[in-house]
């Protein structure tokens, strides 16, 4: 039976701010990936054993054919990663993986940025197997929003374990017909103590230039031998644009992603 959990980010008119993220557990494997189709066909998935393959696999992947639709629909889908590619995760114990960090930052709740930052995609009705949470705190300047996905082996393994439990930070968790467990953790983190990967950081508008969200995606420090991470943040459409444009590619403003960007 297929589970699922969403992740929202809003603020205090709880509308969504940046993407609507979706964790979903289907027999041996988990996905994740956000509504609506303008990513691509964009996701990560988490491959456990099965009759044909004996151990596990995180794999991040792009549809060729749904990038090619985006990018008819004026969206900005750029990348560099080819149809996919794996990678380790960061080993936590003899069991568990941390697999990938999912980050709002706080501009997004700017009101100076809400126009852009707001979500088109529906907000989901949540029920019998369908779980969330939606942050709507205000975060400190400079700060993000953290969710990080663990991956385990006969039982859920949850970092930070009697904080967590105490603070009510935990989602999940998901469990599949391989065995294996995600447990999902939130943490409010300063950006400067934990910053994102350099070329995930785009610059946020100077004045006069036009806000947009952005999704940024990429491993981490130690490149592929690391955890991946999911950026929501805003940045300058003119920015956006000369990259499309010196791409031989449009964009007109919709909701922009960029995997795996070098």
């Amino acid at each position: 039976m297929k589970r699922e959990i969403f992740m929202i980010l809003s603020s205090n008119d709880n509308h969504p701010r940046g993407n609507i993220w979706k964790i979903t557990a289907k027999k041996t494997d988990f996905y994740l990936d956000f509504e609506g189709k303008h990513g691509g066909g964009f996701h990560l998935s988490i491959h456990g054993p099965n009759a044909r393959f004996d151990g596990h696999r995180f794999h991040i992947k792009l549809d060729p054919k749904s990038v090619r639709e985006a990018w008819a629909q004026g969206n900005f889908v750029e990348h560099e990663m080819g149809k996919g590619h794996s990678f380790d995760g960061v080993q936590l114990a003899d069991h568990a993986f941390r697999v990938a960090r999912l980050r709002w930052t706080w501009d997004l709740q700017r009101p100076r940025f809400r126009h852009a930052a707001l979500s088109r995609a529906k907000t989901p009705k949540l029920g019998i197997n369908r779980d969330g949470m939606t942050m709507s705190t205000p975060l400190q300047p400079n700060s993000a929003w953290d969710i990080d996905l663990v991956v385990s082996y006969g039982k859920p393994y949850w970092p930070d374990a009697e904080v967590t439990d105490r603070d009510k930070s935990r989602l999940g968790p998901l469990s599949n017909d391989a065995g294996m467990w995600l447990t999902a953790t939130s943490y409010h983190r300063p950006q400067a103590a934990y910053p994102s990967p350099d070329e995930l950081s785009l610059p946020v508008p100077r004045a006069g230039e036009t806000p947009q969200s952005i999704l940024s995606a990429g491993p981490g420090h130690e490149g592929l031998r690391d955890m991946y991470w999911f950026v929501e943040g805003i940045t300058s459409r003119e920015l956006l644009s000369a990259t499309a444009i010196s791409r031989g590619r449009a964009f007109d403003g919709r909701p922009a992603i960029s995997p795996d960007l070098r």
